[in-house]
C-alpha cells in the first residue's frame, strides 16, 4: 500500500502528459532539446544528460544514473535516483522502466544517438522495449527522427521530401506496407540480412507505414 508521500508524488507526476528522457550522447544539441520540450513534459535526465539539460536551460523533474559519466549533483532542486555502476539495465532503460511505473504511456528520447555505436544501438533497443508494451516512443537527434513499429501502423504527416528508411529490428523478418513514398510496397517481407529499406523518400504530406507482423525500426531525416 502506497504511503502519502508516494501518493502525492504519483499525483503530481501525472499532471504531466509525456515523459522526455535526456541522454548524454556527445552529439546532443541543446537547441534540439529546447525545441522539443513542452512546459507540461515530465523531464528525466539519464546520468550526464543533466549537463545538456543545463546547457538548454531546462530544469529536470528527475535525475537517474550511476554517474559514471558525470558527478553526482549535490543540489539539483529535483528528485534523484542513484544507481549502482554494475547493473543489467542501461541508465536510459532504467529511466524508462521507472517512468512506466509512474504511468507514462508516451516517451520522447533526446541525446540518444551518436558517440559510441553500442550506446546508440542500446537506445534503439529501448524503443523496441516500449513498442512491445504498446507504449509510444521516439528518438529525435541532429540526424532526424526514429521510432519503432510493432504489429501496427503509423501516419507520417508533413514530412514530404524527407528521406526514409525502415528495417526489421529484433526479428529475422517483418512484413511491411508503405504508401506515399517514392518506393511503395504492399505486404512485402523485409529481412534482416537484406537492407532494401534504405534510402526511400516520402512523397506525400500524409504517408502511411504498416508492419503487419514483426518489428521495424524506421528513420525520417532531411535529404541533403
Amino acid at each position: 500500500m502506497e504511503n502519502e508521500a508516494e501518493k502525492f508524488r504519483r499525483e503530481m507526476t501525472m499532471t504531466k502528459r509525456r515523459c522526455v528522457i535526456i541522454g548524454a550522447s556527445p552529439d546532443t544539441d541543446a537547441e534540439i532539446i529546447r525545441e522539443n520540450i513542452c512546459p507540461d513534459d515530465f523531464v528525466v535526465c539519464a546520468d550526464g544528460g543533466r549537463l545538456f539539460a543545463e546547457a538548454a536551460d531546462i530544469m529536470p523533474d528527475l535525475i537517474i544514473g550511476d554517474f559514471d559519466s558525470s558527478d553526482i549533483p549535490e543540489r539539483s532542486g529535483c528528485e534523484r535516483i542513484i544507481l549502482p555502476v554494475k547493473k543489467d539495465d542501461t541508465d536510459t532503460l532504467y529511466c524508462i522502466k521507472e517512468c512506466i511505473k509512474r504511468g507514462y504511456t508516451e516517451f520522447l528520447l533526446l541525446g540518444m544517438t551518436g558517440g559510441r555505436a553500442d550506446h546508440t544501438f542500446a537506445n534503439y533497443s529501448a524503443l523496441l522495449y516500449l513498442s512491445e508494451r504498446g507504449i509510444k516512443g521516439s528518438i529525435i537527434g541532429p540526424e532526424g527522427v526514429c521510432g519503432m513499429i510493432s504489429d501496427s501502423s503509423i501516419n507520417i504527416e508533413g514530412k514530404k521530401g524527407c528521406g526514409f528508411g525502415i528495417f526489421p529490428f529484433g526479428c529475422e523478418r517483418c512484413r511491411v506496407t508503405l504508401r506515399g513514398f517514392l518506393y511503395e510496397i504492399e505486404d512485402t517481407v523485409l529481412t534482416a540480412g537484406y537492407p532494401i529499406g534504405v534510402s526511400n523518400e516520402i512523397t506525400s504530406d500524409s504517408a502511411f507505414a504498416e508492419v503487419h507482423d514483426g518489428n521495424a525500426l524506421f528513420f525520417v531525416y532531411k535529404n541533403k
